[in-house]
């Protein structure tokens, strides 16, 4: 069984904690320290909230554009193999973007503006617009537009 409250109300609580209580007691050089770590919570608290799907989302979009299948049993791997695959996959994108061999390419770059999207959705969630609606502007634009 697990205990309540999880790790993500967890941190959700010590983050008001801090910022609602501790900070007005905080002398004004170590105000900034306290919200970079109230934000630094914040993040984890939604990367934490997220779970796998991000990665698995990830590891679809790269396979898609190398033409590799992925399984369920591929995602229901340990996330220690998951990530593994990941790294590889990112690497070989590397690869061929720095040889050139995925210059114009409007897969290579849909893939990372939504992988762009996803990773500013949970670092800072109100800079972004919600789920689908930037991407689909930004699909309309031409690459270096």
């Amino acid at each position: 069984m697990r205990d309540k409250p999880d790790a993500v109300t967890l941190l959700r609580l010590a983050r008001a904690a801090l910022l609602e209580d501790l900070l007005p007691m905080v002398p004004q050089e170590g105000r900034y320290a306290a919200r970079l770590i109230a934000n630094a919570m914040a993040v984890a608290a939604r990367e934490m909230a997220a779970g796998v799907d991000p990665a698995h989302a990830e590891l679809r979009a790269l396979a898609t554009l190398f033409g590799e299948e992925v399984t369920a049993p591929d995602l229901a791997q340990a996330p220690e193999t998951v990530e593994e695959t990941l790294a590889r996959l990112n690497w070989r994108l590397a690869a061929e973007i720095r040889s050139g061999g995925r210059d114009a390419d409007p897969q290579v770059y849909a893939a990372l503006w939504d992988e762009t999207l996803a990773r500013a959705r949970v670092a800072e969630p109100r800079a972004v617009p919600s789920s689908g609606e930037g991407t689909k502007k930004r699909k309309k634009e031409k690459p270096g537009a």
